[in-house]
Order: C-alpha cells, then structure tokens, then sequence
C-alpha cells in the first residue's frame, strides 16, 4: 500500500473509531456504504475494504453477507476502543498550568477517561507536531489552548482534519477566529477594567502597560484597561504601552534594554501588567534602577499566580482559577461528546486579589 493510501486507510479507521466514540454510529447501526466512504475521503473502494477489515478483525465491526458493515454489539462493552482525550496546552508545570491540568485531570479519570498531553511552548511548530501525534492517536474529544490565538494559525487545516474525523473540541482561553468551537474563557476585558478602576479610585491618573500581542488575552486586557480610561475620561500615551510576543521576554527585560523600557514608562505612576511574570520582570527592573513598588510607580496584574502573592512582590492581582478553568473544559468536552450538535462557551467571571503593590494617592491629598 502506498504512503497516500495507507494515510487514507488511518484516517478512515479513525473516523470510524471516533464515530463510535462521539455516539454517532452505536452498537448496531450499519456503516455507510464503500462506495459513500470512498467518496468522503477520496479514496478507492480497496482502501476503503483494508480500513473496515482491519476493524473486523479487532471485532469493532461485523459484516452481513449482501447486507453491510455494522458497529459490533461489544464495541464499547468489551473495551476494543480506548476512552482517551488529548489536551494540547502551552505549558506543563509552573505558572497557573499545573491547576489547569488537575482541574482537567480529575474529571476525566473520574469518568474513565486517559489522557494524551501535548505541550506547545506557544509555537506553532510545536503546535504542528501535536496536532499530527492527536491525529495518529484513537482520541474521542479534545481540549486545546490556542497558540498565538490573536495571529493568522497555520495548522486551521489540521483542526478541520480533526472535526471532519468527528472529534469534539473544547478550548480554553482564546479561540481562533476562524474556527468557531466551545470554550471556556476568563472574562478579561472586566478584568482588566476591575484593576484599572482600582488604580483610579487610588488616584492614578498617568498610567502605563505592558500586554502581549500575539495572544487574545492581551488584547482583550488591553481593552477593558482602555474602557475604564475612556470612561474616567483618562487619556492613554500610546508610547507609554509596550507590546511584546512570546519570544520577546527573555530579551525585553535584560539590563541593555532597562533605559529604553523606563523611557517609554515615562512619568507614569501606575502599571498594568499581562500578567504576573511580566509583573515580576517588571519589579525587578525597577528595582535595579533605583525605583519601588509603590511608592514610585503601583503595578497591577493578572492570573493571581504564586508569583503575585510571593511575598517579594506581592501584586494586586485579578485572580484566574486555574482547577475551576481545567474542570470546566473538562465536563464542557464531555457534554460535547455526548451531544455532538453542542456548541457552548462559559465565561469566567473574575475577581481581584488586593495586595500592598498600589499606593493611594487619594490619602496622601486630603
């Protein structure tokens, strides 16, 4: 068999095997004709014949002489098909991640479920190769964090791959655009607003950030920051925002880099923050220059991670319930793999962590 045919003959066991999976073809029900099949996947009617005997074989599916193939009465019964979900996430095991993954985790193998992990770093290479790993593996749902969510993704092909193969998604904390599916996010335009409103109420009238560019969050912070400014009628300096990508980090807090980055804070006396890390980055900074938090300068965040209450730091902090976000998608994917018509998406309401890293300037006029 040929590379194209064999790629083919996988990509139709798969179909079949999710199809079960997903509660489209139950025990019983007759699969659609070879000639049907080979037209869906553009294969030929013996690649077809290879795919469905293959599951024969395995006892998945039985066929009736002059009748058809249909979905074998112990398909699932006697476990010929793995209960597994794949979780495509960016990182694994600091900052808010490990929490997302318990909250997953739990869920899951309280119903049976294992658990494929794919990590992307937030690149779309790597991104690629989970994608195709997910796609080799008998998977019924998967969770995915979207990698560079608020840029053009050169892997929409594999995910449409991947619903064609009638495989539920659910993901978590940006969507992309193009690809319409269930999620769950946390509300960060009212996050980032509840902060800058706080900022306001302690007098703050000069303020300055740092946002992420290639992730939706950052866009949607950078939002509900500008709102509340618009609405307190507070302009905002455009050379007073940074805007960074993921691979900007290391780089943009490095000491060469220390008197571009407090020129461009200029005469603020508050700044937002992506999120903790960055935060921090931005503390230490300061700090080698000569500057505190908060008498000179109050910082706000987001994510309310270990990072924020350290007490080094000690960041007012909007908080991001990390298990509560995991577990959430987790039973979200489920309903979604018992109903297949499902599209929903659960927003997240935030709430802040108040911490000594904003100073009041109120008090200081009265």
């Amino acid at each position: 068999m040929s590379v194209k045919n064999l790629i083919k003959h996988r990509r139709i066991s798969q179909w079949i095997i999710n199809s079960i999976n997903n509660g489209q073809f139950k025990p019983g029900d007759k699969l659609p004709s070879e000639h049907a099949l080979s037209e869906q996947f553009d294969a030929s009617r013996q690649t077809v014949r290879h795919a469905t005997d293959e599951l024969v074989k395995k006892g998945l599916l039985t066929r009736q002489r002059g009748s058809g193939t249909y979905v074998s009465g112990s398909a699932i019964t006697e476990g010929f098909i793995p209960k597994r979900i794949g979780v495509i996430i960016t990182y694994v095991d600091d900052y808010i991640f490990p929490g997302i993954i318990q909250g997953i985790e739990e869920v899951l193998t309280s119903n049976g479920y294992n658990i494929s992990l794919g990590i992307t770093h937030n690149r779309h290479l790597d991104e690629t190769a989970c994608l195709h790993r997910i796609l080799n593996d008998n998977i019924c749902g998967l969770i995915v964090e979207g990698t560079k969510s608020s840029l053009p993704n050169p892997n929409l092909p594999l995910f449409e791959q991947l619903r064609a193969n009638g495989i539920p998604m659910v993901f978590l904390n940006g969507c992309y655009r193009e690809f319409s599916q269930s999620g769950v996010f946390q509300d960060d335009v009212t996050a980032a607003s509840l902060l800058t409103k706080h900022l306001l109420k302690n007098g703050h009238k000069k303020f300055s950030a740092i946002f992420k560019s290639d992730d939706l969050q950052g866009l949607k912070r950078f939002e509900g920051m500008q709102q509340a400014l618009t609405n307190a009628r507070i302009p905002l300096d455009d050379k007073q925002v940074l805007w960074y990508t993921t691979e900007d980090v290391t780089s943009m807090f490095s000491e060469p880099i220390d008197s571009f980055i407090l020129k461009r804070l200029g005469g603020a006396t508050a700044l937002v923050c992506y999120n903790d890390q960055i935060a921090a980055h931005a503390y230490e900074l300061l700090k080698r220059n000569g500057k505190r938090v908060p008498e000179d300068i109050s910082i706000v965040s987001f994510d309310n991670s270990p990072l924020a209450f350290d007490t080094a730091y000690n960041i007012t902090s909007a908080v991001y319930p990390s298990m509560e976000a995991g577990s959430a998608a987790a039973k979200l994917l489920l309903r979604c793999i018992r109903d297949r018509s499902l599209r929903e998406h659960i927003r997240l309401e935030p709430n802040i962590c108040y911490r000594s890293s904003v100073r009041n300037l109120t008090a200081e006029t009265i």
